[in-house]
């Protein structure tokens, strides 16, 4: 809405907004032909020659006018030029921190054979229920679970490392959605593969797996989530530093965990660690 009435204030009739409109339609036509190219050699399996022939002969009539609305840049095309650069920017940025805490995450962790070894030698202790562990850590243990088991060293009778995995597809089957790995020592590898048109649900999840023979007692249960303290390193850091800055940002105001994965509030403790990039 604000964005919206932003334009309005701008603009103020739809003459002036003509401009705008040229480049912004023109360049979504260039951009989703460059893209059809894509689907067309790893989608479709179309011979390269084929697609270059194909797309070169829409892309051709696209630029024209794109190279015709570019003459009125300086009159209101700039605008959508820049919105569409600043989004384009922060899901850049956003993808490459993701990216840099995911294998920071991963270099933090222990491999699963390692971790049980360290269970069985640390922990002192085992509570009735069932611990839910929710990690992007995909082959290993997650560092928040180490740092548990290091400062506390009692877990539950059944633990449970819970990842979500993203599909390129819209929607996955039921049937290739749960992969459940027993690992013994009360210990249970669960991976959940959702497309992205899919909303996580950690319950309805794990009612699933019940259903698809992973026995745990559902009605005495606890997440654990973790809250990352994301820094930058001083010497070697993977991002620069407005980028990172805009990235702390934007992890600041993202969703939180416990609403996105529908997780009951009562039910949530948040392990806190470190995690330089």
């Amino acid at each position: 809405m604000a964005g919206t009435l932003s334009t309005v204030v701008i603009f103020r009739t739809s003459e002036n907004l003509a401009s705008a409109y040229g480049i912004a339609v023109s360049g979504t036509m260039l951009i989703t032909t460059i893209l059809l190219y894509r689907v067309a050699i790893a989608r479709w399996r179309w011979p390269p020659v084929t697609a270059v022939t194909v797309i070169t002969a829409f892309a051709t009539i696209e630029m024209m006018f794109l190279a015709s609305n570019a003459m009125k840049f300086t009159e209101g095309g700039w605008f959508p030029v820049v919105i569409g650069g600043t989004i384009a920017g922060l899901m850049v940025i956003w993808r490459a921190g993701a990216t840099a805490v995911r294998h920071r995450l991963h270099e933090m962790s222990m491999p699963l054979k390692e971790f049980l070894e360290y269970a069985d030698r640390t922990v002192i202790g085992r509570a009735p229920g069932l611990g839910v562990w929710l990690t992007k850590v995909e082959h290993g243990a997650s560092p928040m679970l180490l740092r548990h088991i290091e400062h506390n060293r009692v877990l539950h009778e059944t633990v449970v490392l819970l990842t979500f995995l993203a599909d390129r597809r819209p929607r996955v089957p039921f049937h290739e959605r749960f992969s459940v790995q027993r690992l013994g020592h009360g210990f249970y590898r669960i991976q959940v593969k959702l497309g992205f048109m899919q909303t996580p649900d950690i319950p309805l999840s794990l009612i699933n797996c019940n259903k698809l023979g992973f026995e745990a007692d559902l009605d005495h249960k606890n997440y654990y989530l973790a809250h990352e303290t994301i820094v930058r390193r001083v010497q070697g850091s993977s991002m620069l530093p407005l980028s990172f800055a805009i990235f702390s940002f934007l992890n600041r105001v993202a969703s939180r965990a416990p609403d996105f994965f529908r997780i009951p509030h009562d039910a949530v403790i948040e392990v806190g660690f470190r995690v330089e990039i």
